[in-house]
């Protein structure tokens, strides 16, 4: 019998998109199938619009059904995920959403899947102008929801998690908070998706698992099958499909090390984090819900340096009551004891989907009425929260933080708000603490420019690196054409924050960072010869930056800062910060700090 030819061998095909949570993993593939729906459209007699929006309420029932089964079996899924599918179940009921797609059925005279399908459409334009990266991600909920009830229009089964192997890589378009809240119950070893950012659901699940993660990898759902071997290397963006055995030993290899190197970390993260010539930066950590603050402190922070309130007022039928909102900063407060915590007012306005406000559509919300501006115009909404978080002082040590500020006039207008909420209280009999600091966000160009006058009127700077750099190089990064020109090296932002610096040290007041800049280990040493008294980031950050910071020689950073100062170019300083980082720290730390990422850098 004549011999078989060989069988011929794969290609390694090899993706690349944004690692969203560090590490390697080595599995076989699991396709999750997230594509989305092709939905018909056809007209409809007048007579057929009542059956028309009764299916329409069916579906509606159907998949409120649906999320509370889920919550169900996921009691010890943890809060943040019950927040979440209580959002989708509020979306269930929200105006926009559910009168919209009845009027279009009755207007229009067409179908519900089709209807609803415009609606949603509408609504996720208004996500698309938003700013601000965290809540601009919280499009993926519409997505979400109206795919779950179109799902269930069109008889179509919802996907199905619970039997995945627990030796897995999830791969998928994208996955809903009730996907990854399934995988709380069967661990898998990464996630791997076509579309996403570093602020997901599926970023965030994976970090808090500490799971290895890539997204933005736009057709790997088409690319790869179930059963496909796959590398997953979350450190620096790039997914193997098909890799040889000699890639399998080396990534291997890779992962022994990395789990090596992430075991002495969490060994030293309670530590400070001072340089070799006794510099002390201070951590803290970025948190968006109350409960995140034990989450942050676990990991080595030093207190809370950004308690987003915003997701307080998201997705839900009314505004939040000033208790409920007291309750919450209280919670932090108490928690964080004498490290205290930052609590930044609402970053809210017309670009940001919030149902108990009509507020007219703008052409360009993301430079139109929002944060500080929206409460300045919405002074009821303003003094709500400040009261809440006055009363709440008196339980740790409170620092009080407003966005988006760009002049003088701004600063003097909300301090004598605040004053005047004092007094309300005071004589309400409702004690308050007496020395409460107040700073502000310097993350317009406006505000770096006049640094020095708005020093004088306030106790502290966050720079908020985020929005500082997107206004600065009018880059979106969320817009794929453009993102690769978000460079926080570019030599116009290296002047605004030594300006900033600058100007909070003349003033004798500390100046902190909270974008993702600071969360970031490969720009250290920038950060330290800047002079910067404190850094706040997401929490797996922490034991990493602290590691890498102290290895570091302050004096070294200075002399860094000055060379990078004089060039001309964003890629010769990216260049110049890898080489001198590598020397400085001499093998001392792990090689994914010397690579950036690759849409930043």
């Amino acid at each position: 019998m004549a011999n078989r030819p060989p069988r011929k061998k794969r290609r390694t095909v090899v993706l690349q998109g944004i690692g969203v949570s560090p590490g390697y993993a080595i599995g076989r593939a699991h396709l999750v199938d997230r594509r989305r729906l092709r939905v018909p459209k056809y007209h409809i007699t007048p007579g057929r619009i009542p059956a028309e929006l009764e299916r329409f309420e069916l579906a509606l029932r159907a998949s409120e059904e649906q999320i509370r089964d889920i919550k169900g079996k996921l009691e010890s899924a943890g809060e943040e995920h019950f927040l979440i599918l209580d959002a989708h179940q509020l979306m269930l009921k929200d105006e926009m959403l559910v009168e919209g797609t009845r009027q279009l059925i009755q207007d229009q005279a067409v179908n519900a899947e089709w209807a609803l399908k415009k609606i949603l459409r509408s609504i996720k334009r208004i996500f698309d102008n938003i700013s601000d990266e965290y809540f601009r991600e919280r499009r993926s909920d519409v997505d979400f929801v109206g795919d779950r009830i179109l799902r269930n229009l069109m008889g179509s089964t919802q996907p199905n998690l619970s039997l995945v192997d627990s030796s897995s890589i999830i791969v998928s378009h994208d996955l809903s908070p009730a996907d990854t809240a399934f995988l709380l119950k069967t661990p898998v070893l990464g996630f791997a998706t076509d579309v996403g950012g570093k602020t997901s659901h599926t970023a965030i699940m994976a970090r808090s698992l500490e799971l290895p993660a890539v997204v933005a990898l736009e057709r790997i759902s088409e690319l790869v099958g179930s059963g496909d071997m796959l590398i997953i290397d979350g450190s620096h963006g790039t997914v193997l499909v098909n890799p040889s055995e000699d890639e399998i030993r080396s990534y291997q290899s890779l992962q022994m090390g990395y789990s090596t190197r992430r075991a002495q970390l969490d060994l030293r993260r309670d530590e400070p984090a001072i340089t070799r010539d006794g510099f002390r930066m201070g951590i803290q950590g970025n948190i968006e819900l109350a409960e995140e603050a034990s989450i942050v402190l676990g990991y080595g922070a030093e207190g809370v340096g950004l308690f987003r309130t915003e997701y307080l007022y998201m997705n839900r039928e009314t505004l939040p009551t000033e208790e409920e909102q007291f309750e919450h900063y209280r919670t932090v407060l108490e928690r964080c004891g004498d490290a205290g915590a930052t609590i930044r007012t609402l970053d809210l306005g017309g670009d940001k989907f919030i149902t108990p406000l009509r507020i007219s559509r703008e052409m360009n919300p993301v430079m139109g009425l929002r944060a500080i501006r929206f409460c300045l115009r919405e002074q009821g909404i303003f003094r709500t929260q400040l009261r809440a978080m006055l009363r709440a002082s008196i339980y740790g040590h409170l620092r009080i933080m407003f966005p988006l500020i760009s002049d003088v006039t701004e600063v003097r207008q909300v301090k004598k708000i605040v004053g005047e909420c004092r007094q309300e209280l005071a004589a309400e009999g409702q004690p308050v603490a007496d020395d409460i600091p107040l700073g502000i966000m310097i993350e317009l160009p406006s505000a770096a420019m006049i640094a020095d006058l708005l020093a004088k009127e306030v106790a502290f700077f966050a720079i908020g690196t985020n929005d500082l750099i997107q206004y600065t190089l009018a880059i979106d990064r969320a817009n794929e054409h453009v993102a690769h020109l978000y460079r926080p090296l570019h030599p116009a932002l290296l002047r605004m924050l030594d300006r900033i610096v600058g100007a909070a040290k003349a003033a004798g007041i500390p100046v902190s960072m909270c974008g993702e800049m600071a969360g970031d280990p490969f720009y250290a040493p920038i950060l330290v010869g800047l002079g910067l008294d404190e850094l706040s980031m997401n929490a797996v950050s922490i034991p990493l930056v602290k590691s890498v910071l102290r290895a570091l020689v302050r004096s070294r950073c200075v002399e860094l800062l000055a060379e990078v100062m004089q060039q001309t170019e964003t890629d010769d300083i990216t260049r110049i910060v890898a080489e001198r980082l590598e020397h400085m720290l001499d093998g001392m730390i792990p090689p994914e700090v010397f690579r950036p990422d690759p849409r930043q850098a």
